[in-house]
């Protein structure tokens, strides 16, 4: 085995010597050049296959693309001064920045206006809520005096009665009650007795009544006279 081993090294040496030597007397005698040198390398040590290229766009050149404009911006300026280059970009950079704040200050206007929106369609909703309430319980109210036999009678008296007559009447009464009656009465009625309301004591309860029929607040109960 080992002398088998040793007629193929020796072969493999003689071959390389007897080629070497082909290849230097190639060369000496100029039928070989750099370039047919190249050749035979390319075919007997051909290059790598390249992998086709990706179809999307690499990291790299994402990257490298806001160079590529600030080159291509530069080249359509060619003709500038490096100090002019300069100021001419601060200024592009300026103007988008400027463009950007506009923006901002825009999208921030309508913001606020969505909000001021908002908060009116609340209000609105929280005063038209308060009207439902407020109508809501005038009518519960109104129904209930009407099934009130005793609350009518009496307010058909003090309709009949002389306004200072009724207003000796409430005195007697609690505001509830008088509240009743007066947003029973027909205005001018209301009107007339409300008026009969003259010493400062008077004009303080009466007041403190109508405030409260102001602010919508029903009566609790009817109270029969």
């Amino acid at each position: 085995m080992k002398r088998v081993w040793d007629v193929i090294v020796l072969t493999l040496a003689v071959n390389f010597l007897a080629l070497a030597g082909l290849m230097g007397w190639l060369c000496q005698s100029g039928r070989l050049d750099r370039e047919r040198i190249a050749k035979v390398k390319a075919v007997l040590f051909p290059a790598p296959v390249a992998p086709p290229p990706a179809t999307q766009p690499s990291q790299d050149s994402a990257t490298t693309q806001p160079t590529l404009r600030l080159e291509q911006l530069l080249a359509s300026h060619s003709n500038m001064t490096a100090g002019q280059q300069v100021d001419f970009i601060r200024q592009t950079f300026e103007s988008q920045m400027a463009q950007l704040e506009r923006r901002e200050q825009e999208l921030a206007g309508l913001k606020t206006q969505v909000d001021l929106a908002n908060g009116k369609l609340a209000a609105d909703r929280t005063a038209l809520d308060a009207e439902r309430k407020q109508l809501t319980d005038e009518q519960q109210q109104a129904r209930r005096l009407a099934a009130d036999q005793g609350f009518q009678d009496s307010l058909n008296l003090y309709n009949s009665m002389p306004p200072r007559q009724v207003k000796a009447v409430f005195l007697t009464l609690g505001d509830e009650a008088v509240m009743q009656y007066l947003q029973a009465m027909q205005s001018r009625t209301a009107a007339k007795v409300i008026k009969e309301f003259k010493a400062p004591d008077e004009i303080d309860r009466i007041q403190r009544i109508l405030e409260k029929m102001r602010k919508g607040q029903p009566a609790t109960q009817p109270t029969k006279e």
